[in-house]
């Protein structure tokens, strides 16, 4: 046999793979056990996991432990780099001949074959466990986040109640939305994989921090070179300690972004609500939120988006009125882009008179009815969504 092999583990499972693969086959054991490491099992060298982690590409490694403890070392070689390895809780399934059982483990597509069989086999024992969970929790009884993410998320908040501070002389009213407001209803603070923060803005003062930010803010290329910024002649007297911030015109927000030393950022997303006027139908409005959708669709670069936007947005304005009792996402929001939409216009005593909120410790403006604005975002509420745990902008572990 060419290519050796290593068996990780050394108890029952090893003494089998050892007995069944031949003791000619084998060049050692590996073990986590450091009271094992450097002594023999079984009449082979039992060496360190920092070892192998040396020579592995000379041999074939073979988890050897039971169902649940494979599965920790199989994380344990991934998270170090090994990828290439079998599973003899499976493999010792599929065979009975012990050569046929070696030329098998000896090509690469077949170990390769094998551990997609792992990882679909594992898959589906997720998703069952996924689904018997969600069948008896209630989604509203969840843990807050901790670590890391819970870190972040009290800095998120921090940082929009500190811009929205600094720029209350525009008398504007950022309203909790999204994921922020959902958490709100649904956890009295942010969901607990939640990892940004959104608010949304009546088209007038929507506009009016769009112009605050063009005339008096940096944009990142400004913010990154200064000598672009003192270029563009904006009154330094306004901007103040807004110099800490930049911004960024979306296609279909308006992003704040403030930067940190060790080159981590925290966004503040704001999205634009319009009020409809009342001669305009909800359906005359989707059919052309549909047609936006197509083009966008086919839009290759951002530049190409904010313009498809720009100039849906121009012709919309024709349908928009000052008030009404007719609100929703504005042509130009995200919210327009999504596939669920509950059916109807937001009704105005939905969101107003808008009410003041404690969030994770700040005090922000929320629409009048938060648990029925939600649901006109969010197909249901109090069901567990398809990506619950996942965070969808940082990269942190499970533990964080």
């Amino acid at each position: 046999m060419e290519r050796k092999i290593i068996l990780f583990g050394c108890g029952k499972y090893g003494y089998e793979a050892l007995c069944f693969l031949g003791e000619e086959n084998v060049a050692c054991f590996c073990d986590n056990n450091s009271r094992l490491v450097h002594k023999e099992m079984f009449g082979k060298h039992v060496i360190s996991f920092d070892e192998l982690k040396e020579s592995y590409h000379e041999f074939t490694v073979m988890i050897c432990a039971d169902y649940w403890h494979s599965g920790e070392i199989m994380r344990q070689c991934e998270e170090n780099g090994i990828y290439d390895y079998l599973y003899y809780f499976f493999f010792m399934r599929e065979f009975t001949d012990r050569e046929e059982a070696l030329a098998f483990l000896m090509e690469p597509v077949n170990r390769m074959l094998h551990r997609k069989y792992i990882y679909m086999r594992k898959i589906n024992e997720l998703s069952t466990q996924v689904s018997y969970l969600e069948k008896h929790i209630d989604i509203r009884d969840l843990k807050p986040a901790r670590g890391a993410l819970r870190a972040c998320q009290l800095n998120i908040v921090q940082i929009a109640s500190e811009f929205i501070e600094k720029i209350k002389d525009l008398n504007i009213r950022p309203v909790l939305e999204g994921g922020n407001l959902l958490g709100y209803v649904r956890h009295n603070g942010f969901i607990p994989w939640d990892d940004d923060i959104d608010f949304g803005l009546i088209r007038e003062d929507y506009e009016k921090l769009k112009d605050f930010c063009k005339n008096y803010m940096y944009t990142k290329e400004e913010y990154f070179d200064k000598s672009k910024a003192e270029q563009t002649g904006k009154e330094s007297s306004r901007r103040g300690e807004l110099t800490e911030y930049y911004w960024s015109n979306m296609a279909d927000l308006i992003k704040v972004v403030k930067p940190f030393p060790d080159g981590s950022e925290t966004e503040v997303d704001f999205f634009p609500w319009d009020f409809y006027d009342e001669s305009y139908s909800y359906e005359e409005m989707m059919e052309y939120a549909g047609g936006i959708r197509k083009k966008l669709s086919e839009a290759g670069s951002m530049q190409e988006k904010t313009a498809c936007l720009e100039a849906a947005l121009e012709e919309m304005r024709e349908h928009l009125a000052k008030d009404s009792g007719h609100i929703y996402f504005g042509i130009d929001n995200m919210a327009m882009m999504q596939r669920y939409h509950r059916g109807g216009w937001i009704p105005k005593d939905v969101i107003f008179p808008l009410q003041e909120i404690s969030y994770e410790g700040a005090r922000f403006w929320a629409p009048n009815q938060p648990e029925e604005f939600t649901k006109f975002e969010y197909e249901d509420i109090w069901n567990f969504p398809a990506d619950v745990g996942l965070q969808k902008h940082l990269s942190l572990g499970e533990d964080e």
